[in-house]
């Protein structure tokens, strides 16, 4: 093969109470708006970009900031006892599958239930946590911004001990990711992270493919630990005044580029990724985890234990993947040539159209799904709990559909596929016309 690929390009129920009324039929609020002076040099809409230049945005911010105010407003005990809900899954998963790890990994169901519970810590428990979903409504402030899981060792391991550390995950996702959604600043913009497998004409898309299925598999370890991490320092050299690189901090690139101190820092803050944030972990997951299995009953059920805890890792990255990577990729989804104003009528409108949600409702399926089943509500309204998604789901389809706001909702595994033709380069995301961008 005259050309290898590059390992990785780079690898987010109607209310209960008093809720608004359903919101009135599209044709009501629709209306062609008359072209200013300025607009009359716009290109004409491809016929899949129609609703564009249909758009009431300035009615739909206003739709959709009441409609977060008004959930935000009804949250309180009820969705601190859901939290505590879905804490309990997952931690039953995590003591159930520590006292069977033991057992040989041929039964499965050990390393399925720790994948599970390390999958939940992060995507439901941490991820909403961290947004500021329970800020107001935790009284005892145990599930906080601004101290759950940061400040030191002892935080990370018991609020969310996971590869990521967490204020590098802080920074990545809930400010780079969230406020540049679609845009080349992204960090998660699939689409560009794998350019170079995509442009790569040279390698048989069956190959590209065995390529996306080993990246799903790994993906925590070679790309989310590095390039949040990276994210962090990018951070802190903006505010020293330094030159950032672009390119993404992936596990092979730091390894393979020891030497090129400017894109990614000095040797000793390389080793600070692998000293602070990758260490720890593997210590406590692989070695003090399995240990009293080893001083209980012996070799044989240790290595058991050990053989469990790392099919447990491939599995929670494949899980995390099909639920995270398919967030923000598909031939009927928009990137952006611009950034914009956050909580703008076109910042609402952007994290509409460039998210999916997957089938939503009923716990058991939110919770498989990492609750990221609902990501165009939490795109548009990232500090609220995971049972104010549940009850504004409905609520927020109903207002795009009175918009003409396209809505993109599918089965995860449909949203799979679409994603995996993104990063082998099959399929292209739909650019937004730079013409018709409006800074309302």
């Amino acid at each position: 093969m005259k050309k290898k690929i590059r390992l990785l390009g780079v690898l987010a129920a109607s209310c209960s109470g008093e809720m608004p009324p359903a919101v009135s039929t599209r044709s009501s609020v629709r209306r062609s708006l008359s072209p200013s002076p300025s607009e009359v040099s716009r290109p004409e809409l491809l016929p899949r970009d129609k609703w564009i230049g249909e758009l009431d945005l300035a009615a739909f911010k206003a739709d959709v900031g009441a409609l977060g105010k008004t959930l935000r407003a009804a949250q309180g005990p009820a969705d601190v006892a859901h939290l505590k809900k879905i804490m309990l899954w997952a931690n039953t998963c995590l003591v159930l599958g520590v006292a069977t790890m033991g057992l040989s990994p041929k039964y499965i169901f050990p390393a399925l239930l720790l994948s599970t519970a390390t999958f939940a810590r992060w995507t439901m428990i941490a991820h909403h946590t961290c947004h500021g979903g329970y800020d107001r409504i935790d009284l005892t402030k145990r599930h906080n911004r601004f101290t759950f899981a940061v400040g030191g060792l002892w935080r990370r391991a018991t609020d969310w001990f996971d590869w990521m550390l967490p204020e590098a995950w802080n920074v990545e996702h809930n400010n780079e990711h969230h406020y540049h959604l679609g845009e080349l600043s992204d960090p998660d913009l699939l689409e560009n992270n794998m350019q170079s497998v995509r442009d790569d004409a040279s390698t048989p898309l069956w190959v590209k493919y065995a390529n996306v299925f080993f990246l799903m598999a790994t993906w925590k370890w070679l790309y989310y630990a590095p390039n949040t991490w990276k994210q962090l320092q990018l951070q802190r050299m903006r505010a020293s005044g330094q030159e950032v690189p672009a390119d993404a901090a992936t596990m092979p690139l730091l390894l393979t580029s020891l030497g090129d101190t400017k894109s990614f820092g000095s040797w000793l803050e390389r080793g600070r990724l692998f000293s602070e944030v990758l260490l720890p972990y593997f210590i406590a997951r692989f070695l003090l985890t399995p240990l009293p299995v080893l001083l209980l009953f012996g070799k044989t059920p240790f290595l058991n234990a050990v053989a469990n805890l790392l099919l447990a890792e491939l599995f929670t990255n494949v899980h995390s993947a099909i639920a995270i990577m398919t967030n923000h990729a598909g031939n009927d989804l928009y990137r952006f040539a611009t950034g914009c104003k956050a909580k703008s009528g076109t910042f609402y409108m952007r994290q509409v159209i460039s998210s999916s949600n997957f089938w939503c409702g009923g716990d058991l399926n939110d919770f498989m799904h990492g609750w990221l089943n609902y990501q165009i509500e939490h795109h548009v309204w990232p500090d609220l709990s995971m049972l104010s998604y549940q009850k504004g789901h409905p609520l927020m389809k109903a207002i795009c559909e009175k918009h003409g706001v396209p809505y993109v909702q599918q089965n995860v595994f449909t949203r799979c596929l679409r994603t995996w033709e993104i990063m082998v380069g099959t399929a292209d995301m739909r650019k937004f016309p730079l013409e018709w961008e409006r800074p309302l």
